[in-house]
């Protein structure tokens, strides 16, 4: 329990260990087939058993009507607030925006009144480059100051961008000056720019158009035929759940230095980067390829294994999500427990399952966190009587133990053993333990042959009532190791008599 629960808030006390022993442990016939029962979901909450630790739940303030309905307003108050600092915001930078509108456009204006050089001087002293810059400026203040202007006032339009001017285009560049061929090339920049974005808004329209025909198409499917439609997305999803657990595989064998598909990668990059790629097979006399000896060489490959990860990760998980999403709808045994990122998530593993129970857990329940799920331990425990192995104890268990007494005896007495078996001590009390035993019997007796286990009335105590019956008995001081004895003997030595086991081999 202290690994299963290791920040538990409660230390459990030897006695209260020893009563879930007692209460809640019990051997399994089969323990193989009571760990499947635990595992599944259906019949987990039948094994299940929660031990409620004492707590002291946190005291929560009940609070008036009044005193919520202050609140309320209060936060009311808080968001006119902000909604007011927000708007008075947005009102100075429009009553900027016109200021430096008005001024650029007296600047534009004094160029019909001034000389070139100073015109273009006082443009230089402005902060731009030439008269374009001046000019782009401008319009993307009208832009913006229009933008807001509609914002204020409710109107919601749509910006349309208008095509750029193309008039220097078509002219050879020896029919122009220095500064046309400069706003040439740049308007041909523009124009590229424009009919690259038409191309990508004429693609945007089209895919619209195919995704809206796919559907259609794959709604005409669902009505016709709807089982074979719900196999056929059941088969894409599961696909596409493959590719990423197999891109999730390579991308942890790829972090590992010592895995060959790592190891085939760096090799590879390795060559990229060389000036003269390694051949194949090396020459004799050729110098060895120590790329990789070096942790830095790692680092440089670490950092070029992640830009490969997240676009086709993010397409998958796309496609997974439209899959389900159909699922979800119309297919009733598909649960969303059943998704994806339910069954890869941390509260849907078995550990998680073991230590919180089937039901949802929240790590803020103050009395969730004072529980213990008592559920594998309930067979563990007894399994360990008769495999002390699985707690890493290297000895031999009841049932081996008995295994070898029984068949120490021929078959006539192996019979006579085997009618009289009895039990005794306080963990053959667990449920199952006498069945369990008999099984182990039956296994190597003749079948047929008579087989009884009786256990004591009192388990628990009957053992100690007869050591000290045994005690009071007058020939006990024959029987005892004395402390002589003890001290030139160990504590191991054992004295053969009428009430003792005697192992023959």
């Amino acid at each position: 329990m202290q690994l299963k629960y290791p920040t538990f808030p409660t230390k459990m006390t030897t006695t209260q260990a020893q009563e879930l022993v007692h209460n809640h442990v019990e051997v399994a016939p089969d323990y193989q087939e009571a760990l499947r029962q635990i595992e599944d979901k259906s019949t987990f909450d039948k094994v299940d058993r929660i031990i409620q630790f004492p707590f002291t739940a946190p005291v929560i303030e009940e609070k008036t009507e009044e005193e919520l309905a202050r609140q309320a307003a209060k936060r009311e108050e808080n968001a006119r607030r902000l909604r007011e600092a927000a708007a008075k915001s947005r009102l100075e930078k429009l009553v900027q925006r016109e200021q430096e509108f008005e001024a650029f456009t007296e600047l534009k204006n004094a160029k019909a009144t001034s000389t070139k050089k100073d015109w273009l001087a006082r443009l230089k002293e402005t902060g731009f480059k030439d008269e374009a810059d001046l000019d782009d400026t401008l319009k993307q203040l009208d832009g913006a100051i229009q933008r807001a202007r509609n914002k204020e006032l409710g109107i919601d339009e749509t910006e349309e961008k208008e095509p750029p001017a193309t008039y220097l285009i078509d002219i050879p560049d020896e029919e122009l000056g220095e500064a046309e061929r400069k706003e040439k090339r740049k308007q041909k920049l523009m124009k590229a720019n424009y009919d690259a974005r038409l191309r990508a808004k004429k693609a945007k329209e089209e895919a619209k158009e195919r995704e809206a025909e796919e559907a259609r198409m794959e709604e005409e499917k669902r009505l016709r035929d709807p089982e074979k439609w719900i196999e056929e997305i059941q088969k894409k999803r599961q696909e596409v759940v493959d590719r990423i657990k197999k891109r999730k595989r390579l991308a942890a064998e790829l972090a590992d230095r010592r895995s060959r598909a790592s190891q085939m990668r760096m090799r590879s990059i390795a060559n990229l980067a060389s000036d003269s790629p390694t051949p194949k097979r090396r020459r004799k006399g050729q110098e060895e390829d120590t790329f990789g000896a070096d942790d830095e060489d790692w680092m440089i490959y670490r950092e070029i294994s992640r830009d490969d990860e997240s676009d086709e990760e993010e397409e998958d998980l796309s496609v997974l999500n439209h899959y389900e999403s159909l699922l979800l709808q119309f297919d009733p045994g598909f649960l969303p427990e059943h998704a994806y990122e339910a069954s890869s998530s941390p509260t849907n593993t078995l550990m998680h399952m073991l230590a919180r129970g089937n039901q949802p857990y929240d790590p803020a329940d103050i009395e969730q966190n004072h529980q213990l799920h008592v559920n594998v331990e309930r067979v563990r425990v007894g399994e360990v009587l008769f495999e002390p192995s699985i707690v890493g104890l290297d000895q031999a268990g009841v049932v081996e133990t008995m295994h070898d007494i029984v068949r120490s005896f021929d078959a006539e007495q192996r019979q006579r053993v085997a009618k009289t078996v009895f039990v005794t001590g306080g963990l053959t009390s667990l449920p199952g333990f006498a069945e369990r035993v008999g099984a182990a019997l039956r296994s190597i007796l003749p079948v047929g042959a008579p087989l009884q286990v009786k256990r004591a009335k009192d388990p628990l105590l009957d053992a100690w009532r007869g050591a000290a019956m045994i005690a009071q008995n007058a020939d006990y001081t024959g029987l005892a190791v004395t402390r002589k004895e003890y001290e030139e003997y160990g504590g191991d030595y054992i004295k053969e008599h009428g009430l003792g086991n005697l192992f023959l081999k």
